[in-house]
């Protein structure tokens, strides 16, 4: 009796070791999954920040397609410059993509304009994301058009960061991909950088604006953002706090329910929600800029970051290789403007203040004008 109950007591301390053991690695998974999240900027890095990226190994390179095993060594905060965040000059237009700015917050080229630059960046902080590399000389950069597939662009690897340009000859919005595959064990982690690029107008003739407005729905991507753009958005729409913004999680170009999305701003508010039965979430953004009063400004650009999170269970086929499951891992960043009500806000109450100063003196003036009583000469007739 005693042997029995020592080997079910034997084989229940296995049993507990055994679940604590695959809640270990569950956890592990989970935080490689959610790691180094990869991001597409169109903010430029600080000239300072340059890094050494790691050679590739042979081991390496026989992994599966862009293995993301060299990201353990891409450089981190501490030794990448931090971006800092930008004041970008007066635009009416940008959604993630065109607008480079430099450190200091200036205006490198328009936002408008068909040549685009991109780079490549590390983290779920939209200001602090450190800029870096793959350890690869070059990525592949998949473009798409209203009209589908282009020629895809070559991110190349200049001191340690990766960085694309390109120049769209056509009006319109474009999606940028960049994508990543790592496997752990059964499980493979796909990572999809997006941005969404505009090269817009506002003064040509015979443009569609509501056609070249339409988001653009990729069915070769296992999970992606849409924002869905306003009804009367054409290429011109500013983005500005305490505007609603809806998105929809799309898998191979179809509405996904169950998906993890959140948001979180430059000045780290964040919000997380989970994709209804139409792939949807929204969030409003918050008002987050207070500066003094005498350095407020409407042109203040803001960014924000979007990631998107999915676990699918079942057989996954990649490139040959099969998988007892997925994590997918989607990004795309956008930017914002203070509300046209908080600069107006600041006039009208420079206005009241000015004309309660003026009412004030001119009443006073008027008050002591009549309080004086002008010299009138009198006489007395002392007969009388």
């Amino acid at each position: 009796m005693r042997d029995n109950l020592i080997t079910t007591s034997g084989l229940l301390k296995q049993k507990i070791f055994a679940v604590v053991l695959y809640g270990l690695l569950q956890v592990t998974t989970i935080g490689l999954a959610s790691a180094d999240v990869i991001w597409l900027s169109d903010t430029a890095p600080p000239k300072r920040t340059a890094t050494t990226v790691p050679a590739q190994t042979e081991d390496a390179e026989n992994e599966h397609h862009h293995d993301m095993a060299q990201m353990k060594n891409v450089p981190t905060q501490s030794t990448v410059a931090p971006a800092q965040s930008g004041i970008a000059s007066a635009v009416k237009h940008d959604h993630a993509g065109g607008t480079e700015v430099d450190v200091n917050g200036d205006v490198v080229e328009n936002s408008y304009g068909g040549n685009k630059r991109i780079w490549l960046r590390y983290g779920n902080d939209p200001v602090n994301s450190a800029y870096g590399g793959t350890g690869r000389d070059s990525e592949t950069l998949t473009l798409f058009s209203q009209t589908g597939p282009m020629q895809d662009a070559v991110m190349k690897n200049e001191n340690g960061l990766l960085s694309a340009k390109y120049e769209f000859p056509e009006y319109g919005f474009y999606n940028a991909y960049l994508t990543q595959s790592m496997a752990h064990g059964d499980m493979l982690h796909v990572q999809i950088a997006k941005a969404e690029l505009l090269h817009g107008t506002c003064c040509a003739k015979g443009i569609d604006y509501e056609a070249l407005a339409k988001p653009i729905i990729n069915n070769k991507v296992p999970l992606e953002l849409m924002r869905e753009h306003y009804p009367d958005e054409g290429l011109f729409t500013r983005i500005v706090s305490g505007d609603k913004l809806s998105f929809i999680a799309l898998s191979y170009g179809k509405p996904v329910a169950g998906a993890t999305v959140s948001m979180t701003t430059q000045d780290g508010w964040s919000n997380s929600k989970v994709s209804n039965a139409e792939g949807r979430v929204s969030f409003t953004l918050i008002r987050d800029y207070f500066p003094a009063w005498l350095e407020f400004k409407k042109y203040h650009k803001q960014n924000y970051l979007m990631v998107a999170d999915l676990d699918v269970r079942g057989k996954i086929v990649s490139d040959g290789a099969e998988y007892n499951s997925a994590h997918y891992t989607s990004s795309l960043p956008g930017n914002y403007y203070p509300s046209p009500n908080d600069y107006r806000s600041w006039a009208w109450g420079l206005g009241l203040s000015l004309f309660v100063i003026v009412f004030g003196g001119l009443s006073i003036y008027l008050y002591r004008r009549r309080r004086l009583k002008p010299f009138k000469e009198e006489r007395v007739d002392d007969k009388a």
